[in-house]
């Protein structure tokens, strides 16, 4: 076993530790995000010249260890992509990188801020923010219409029953200030007209309790890969002194996940991306990290058990649910949905047992065989 994969194991004996610094953690994660989307800093316009090239070849320490951006621009349309790939040599690259980091961004930022003097530079650089602070959205429900996705309304949709498994009287609170992220999420995605539903344990709560999985720790959301764009861009729009949009996807797969971070707990809102296969008419969840070496083998292997490919039917169109008080929409044939990702057994693995006011381990449930179950 190495480290990465002892690292959730060492968490389980020591929750109090592991929560202060994930909370810590989830600080420094939003100031690097920050970081990183710097125009300034973080991106390299292909036709720069004199000042402004050779502080872009200083900064490439710095770009390569921050996914840094290559932009063409023909005073018009803006193409961006990464600078690096990161496919093969990080074990080259990344030492050689942290190396010349520090005189890398004193000396390239310096003379990035002097190049901006430059009028024509400079006005590139606006134009640039602009662009990556816009909130169009480009629909694509013409293209789903195409491969025989049926994105109606899901405000219109059928209502889905939640299965009525009790909770304790006041769970329906538990992660109070997440589903207030979530309920401006859902107003902006269906604003937008961008097909996305719950996913993972927030469909599971939905189905069962109408709401929070009481033991759960965070939310989860469902869109199209073609809508990352457009997702990102509608999200610019949530209450910036609350939540903030961050793309984490891997370098390996760009585009492919977003996580919404929410600033009174330090939580985040998954936003996961779904690849779609037009011929074999599936949806398949791409999970972004899966060659990462920073995540544990039980992860991967949890998370593989969910990319099975599923039926356009089984999704779509979509329902109507309840989550505590939210409408979302959930996957149209709900429980087949959920039973592809966790198998056949989709009930609750605890039992809330009212005369005792606790919930009861069910240890036949399969879900106890699951990497990483909690």
């Amino acid at each position: 076993m190495n480290i990465i994969d002892a690292v959730p194991k060492i968490c389980k004996f020591f929750p109090g530790i592991t929560s202060a610094l994930l909370q810590v953690g989830m600080v420094i994660v939003s100031f690097y995000h920050a970081f990183i989307n710097s125009v300034v800093i973080n991106t390299a316009f292909e036709d720069a010249k004199g000042v402004e090239k050779f502080a872009n070849m200083l900064l490439m320490p710095t770009q390569y260890l921050c996914e840094g951006k290559a932009i063409h621009y023909d005073g018009v349309t803006f193409e961006i992509k990464q600078r690096f790939q990161y496919q093969t040599h990080k074990r080259l690259y990344s030492p050689v990188a942290l190396t010349f980091f520090t005189p890398g961004i004193i000396l390239g930022a310096t003379l990035k801020g002097l190049a901006l003097f430059n009028p024509e530079t400079k006005a590139k650089h606006i134009a640039l923010k602009a662009h990556l602070n816009s909130t169009k959205v480009v629909s694509n429900q013409k293209l789903y219409q195409k491969w025989g996705i049926n994105t109606q309304d899901w405000q219109e949709g059928e209502l889905c029953v939640p299965q009525g498994h009790l909770r304790h009287p006041g769970d329906e609170n538990h992660l109070a200030p997440d589903k207030e992220a979530l309920a401006e999420i859902v107003a902006l995605l269906t604003e937008a007209n961008i097909p996305f539903w719950v996913d993972c344990g927030t469909c599971i709560g939905a189905y069962r309790h109408g709401g929070v999985i009481p033991w759960d720790n965070d939310l989860d959301l469902s869109i199209l890969v073609n809508d990352f764009q457009n997702a990102k861009n509608a999200l610019k729009k949530l209450n910036p002194h609350k939540f903030l949009a961050q793309d984490w996807s891997s370098r390996g797969l760009p585009k492919t996940y977003i996580r919404v971070y929410v600033k009174e707990n330090r939580n985040h809102i998954d936003i996961y991306c779904n690849d779609i296969d037009p011929k074999a008419h599936t949806i398949t969840y791409i999970v972004s990290h899966l060659d990462s070496h920073f995540m544990a083998e039980d992860w991967k292997e949890r998370e593989r058990q969910q990319m099975a490919p599923i039926p356009f039917d089984v999704i779509f169109p979509l329902k109507k649910g309840m989550f505590d008080g939210i409408e979302v929409p959930v996957p149209n044939q709900t429980a087949r949905f959920l039973q592809y990702k966790y198998g056949p057994n989709i009930d609750p693995a605890r039992i809330y047992n009212p005369k005792t006011g606790k919930y009861e381990k069910d240890l036949s449930h399969p879900y106890w065989q699951v990497p990483l179950a909690h």
